[in-house]
């Protein structure tokens, strides 16, 4: 029985946000009770992790995320001229959009 209060407990937390946060963060705390932004902002904020990006929820609910793309380039030493050339790769299949946008177009 206890263990089935300590989880509902932890899942009204959100109902009870608004009424212990104060006046003072009247904006964030109703942010916060709000299971809309929650569900919105955790599934943005678990993407986003699970993509390498770097994220941060500012105090007035604005979530950043910050990444790199990851570019290769491949060079091969060129004997014949003695120095390191930029080798050129195939271009790989287009994706189904891009397939999609060909197909429209023609």
């Amino acid at each position: 029985m206890a263990y089935q209060s300590r989880v509902l407990g932890a899942i009204n937390v959100t109902k009870t946000a608004k009424q212990t946060a104060g006046e003072q963060t009247g904006d964030l705390s109703d942010l916060m009770a709000n299971p809309d932004y929650l569900r919105h902002s955790s599934a943005i904020i678990h993407d986003s992790l699970k993509q390498g990006f770097d994220v941060l929820q500012l105090p007035n609910g604005d979530i950043v995320t910050t990444g790199t793309k990851v570019i290769v380039t491949t060079y091969s030493w060129d004997a014949g001229r003695a120095k390191l050339a930029k080798r050129t790769t195939t271009p790989k299949e287009p994706s189904k959009r891009g397939r999609k946008k060909q197909a429209e177009e023609a």
